[in-house]
């Protein structure tokens, strides 16, 4: 078992998209897509942009892995393809990206331009972690994110790192993922941070 923890320096419910009975990392983070297997965990902290280092925003432990296509094609994540004039939780679908005739398609999501047409650089690093992470055990605070006692914090990136961390004190990780399963509900515990930036009400 792995343990991978990311900063989070937006949050809209798209990277991670909780929504659901599943958790899913399909767009963002594409080495850590690319390398978690089944068993992995992945917890996701704040970040200095938007005043939350050290918090948490989320974790869960990966309980599938499928390719772009097979997760365009699996009908249980049809409802987390992008419904651009729905809910913001409809807005913000992840499950963007389909091959057709050898070429790849980005839908029209949060991940391509304004005007719709797709984003090559969004494209070129999604699809470059090859993978859809997935999971049914997790836990989502958004909004809620937690502060992480001062003794867990080398389990949370700081400012010195780029990107993630592999956590090599694997036991007082597992300390935190107990305490937090306790703590929390699993499933969604608030809102995305970042959807205060919008006018919209209907956020289901």
């Amino acid at each position: 078992m792995s343990i991978y923890a990311y900063k989070i320096t937006r949050d809209y419910g798209f990277a991670p998209n909780p929504f659901g009975e599943y958790c899913t990392l399909a767009c963002c983070k594409p080495h850590i897509r690319k390398k978690a297997i089944v068993g992995d965990w992945i917890i996701g902290t704040g970040a200095v942009e938007n005043k939350l280092l050290n918090h948490l925003i989320f974790l869960m432990k990966v309980t599938e892995k499928l390719t772009f296509q097979e997760y365009w094609e699996d009908e249980r994540f049809s409802y987390k393809k992008p419904v651009l004039n729905g809910s913001l939780k409809q807005i913000h679908g992840d499950n963007i990206y389909h091959n057709e005739n050898d070429e790849w398609i980005q839908l029209d999501s949060h991940h391509s331009l304004y005007d719709g047409k797709i984003n090559e650089g969004n494209l070129k690093q999604d699809l470059s972690g090859e993978y859809v992470l997935i999971s049914n055990y997790f836990l989502y605070l958004g909004m809620n994110a937690w502060k992480v006692p001062d003794k867990y914090l080398e389990i949370c990136p700081g400012t010195r790192h780029r990107d993630y961390i592999t956590i090599r004190n694997e036991p007082l990780a597992e300390d935190l993922i107990k305490m937090i399963t306790i703590k929390y509900d699993l499933g969604i515990n608030g809102t995305p941070i970042h959807w205060k930036d919008y006018q919209q009400t209907k956020l289901f």
